[in-house]
């Protein structure tokens, strides 16, 4: 144990001294340039000898510092991944870090492969994480554009033990206005309305429950609309005409209180989204 502590105490006075010639460079990109020479992560928890959380707080300031010296100068991080990836391999259990760390590797360093990358980490570490799940998707729907992938993660977010109500919302809105498999956004919305405490969130799930209905319905109608015309030879000229005409026993209500009409030959709803 002694030799232990005698050990750690050396290696804080190799970091200080590190630290120390950093701060006192010529300039600020002699400065950073120094954290080239930080070793790999798995390198540096064998150096901490059990000591993780202080080394990791040591290179989280490290960071701030050369996100802060690059944001001033040249806008480039080409260290950034790496001094990240350092940080999160001494405390895989700082999820601020994992999750800030993505987003500026994403918006700042426009790299948002190594923010994927940095995220896959983290959920390896943390698979009961949440929040780590949601950073994922939401990066690949902010910035990639991929609503599949998006999607994917938002479900698994929200199937994390202690998640909030926030992934499944997002799974739902990307499910209906963006993959536009409005049957599995109406899952999503349902399982939210009726597991969720908040009656904010359920005010939500409950507006787009009935936005969906809505298409059902509309899809349900044209499908009916395109039998009338196949058994008539025609197209209708009020929707009326499917009951009259054995295709339906009655239209379906409405879910905002306007009417489902006949429009060009196709069914539509008189209710408009504020």
């Amino acid at each position: 144990m002694i030799k232990k502590i005698i050990f750690l105490i050396l290696f804080l006075a190799l970091i200080a001294s590190l630290a120390y010639r950093i701060d006192l460079g010529k300039s600020p990109h002699e400065r950073i340039g120094e954290l080239m020479y930080f070793p790999s992560g798995n390198a540096v928890r064998l150096l901490c000898v059990g000591f993780y959380a202080p080394f990791a707080d040591l290179v989280w300031l490290r960071f701030i510092q050369y996100y802060g010296e690059h944001r001033l100068t040249d806008l480039k991080y080409g260290l950034m991944y790496h001094i990240l990836d350092v940080l999160t391999t001494l405390d895989p259990y700082f999820i601020h870090a994992w999750n800030l760390g993505a987003l500026m590797l994403t918006h700042d360093a426009q790299r948002p492969d190594q923010a994927l990358q940095l995220l896959k980490k983290g959920i390896d570490r943390n698979p009961t994480e949440w929040r780590l799940t949601f950073m994922y998707g939401f990066i690949n729907y902010l910035f990639l554009y991929d609503y599949k992938t998006a999607l994917v993660y938002f479900r698994l977010s929200s199937m994390s033990p202690g998640a909030a109500d926030m992934p499944k919302r997002w799974a739902g809105y990307i499910a209906l206005k963006r993959v536009h498999d409005i049957r599995t956004a109406y899952n999503l919305w349902l399982d939210m309305y009726n597991n969720t405490v908040s009656p904010e969130e359920r005010k939500i799930a409950l507006m787009y429950l009935n936005e969906i209905k809505m298409e059902f319905d509309i899809e349900f109608l044209n499908k009916k609309i395109a039998d009338f015309e196949t058994k008539m030879g025609r197209k209708p000229y009020a929707l009326n005409e499917l009951i009259n005409a054995g295709l339906i026993d009655s239209l379906p209500v409405e879910p905002h209180g306007y009417k489902y009409v006949l429009k060009n030959g196709q069914a539509y709803s008189t209710w408009k989204k504020k």
